[in-house]
Formats: structure tokens, sequence, C-alpha cells
């Protein structure tokens, strides 16, 4: 286990990298990459078939290591920077477009899927709404409608 001095640890938060304007370009630029690429593989019989691979999908960790931060730096500059929040608005529907279509295709597990669009994205389903109370069905006996 590396220990560090509590100077170490003052000098890193020290350090954290200023916000700049065009920051909020390049997370959008970082994220705007198209869900999957196709590749023409020349089989041994001579014809070719086509063959489909996810892109990368793009996540903030990876867009904070580019610009040698972490996310809890973005998530901060989020909260003060407007601009940026729209466009971390924007990744993350650009993100779940990815997600979403290389589901459909079958470029992703199931399983992955669905994990990963609770975890990064926030999507749940009903099983997971515990907090709704279902209303229970009033029946009320009354006076039959009338007949059209």
């Amino acid at each position: 286990m590396v220990q560090h001095s509590t100077k170490t640890l003052k000098k890193t938060r020290e350090k954290a990298l200023p916000y700049a304007e065009d920051f909020a370009a390049q997370l959008l630029a970082f994220f705007d990459v198209p869900p999957f690429k196709v590749t023409e593989v020349l089989k041994k019989d001579g014809s070719v078939s086509l063959v489909e691979t996810a892109c990368e999908l793009p996540t903030f960790e990876a867009f904070a290591k580019v610009l040698g931060t972490t996310k809890a730096t973005l998530v901060k500059w989020e909260s003060a920077h407007p601009a940026f929040a729209e466009a971390a608005a924007k990744a993350r529907d650009l993100q779940s477009n990815i997600l979403i279509q290389n589901s459909l295709r079958g470029n992703y597990s199931s399983s992955f899927a669905v994990l990963t669009a609770k975890n990064l994205l926030g999507w749940k389903d009903g099983k997971d709404d515990s907090h709704s109370v279902q209303k229970p069905l009033v029946v009320r006996w009354g006076e039959p409608c009338p007949e059209k």
C-alpha cells in the first residue's frame, strides 16, 4: 500500500486543472463517435464478409484521463459552468445512443447493456421502482350507467 504524506496530498489538490472554456467543445467531440464500425474481411474462398464491431464506449472517466484530471473535477465543472453542464447532458445523450445502437445490434451482451444503462445513464425499469405505492382499486356501487 502506498502512503502519501499530508504535504503530498495538499500539493495534488493545489494542482487541480483549472477550467477552460473549450472543455465543453472537447467533451462533445470526445463523445461524438460512431456507435460501431464495419470492416471488410477477406475469407479464404476469396469472398468478402462484413463484420460489425462496437466502437469504444466513451465515458467521463476516459475524458477526464485525456485532460489529466478526475471525474470528480468534471462533476465540479458541471455544477459551476453552465456551458459544460449543457455539453455533459449532450454527451450523456450521445453515450446513450451508442449503448442503444450496439445493444440492438447484439454488439453488447444484454447483461452489460442493462447494467451500463442503469449505472452510467440512470435508467431503471419498473421492477426497480420500489418507492411507488400501489393505490387500492376502489369500486363504488351506485346507479347503473345510462344506456346509449
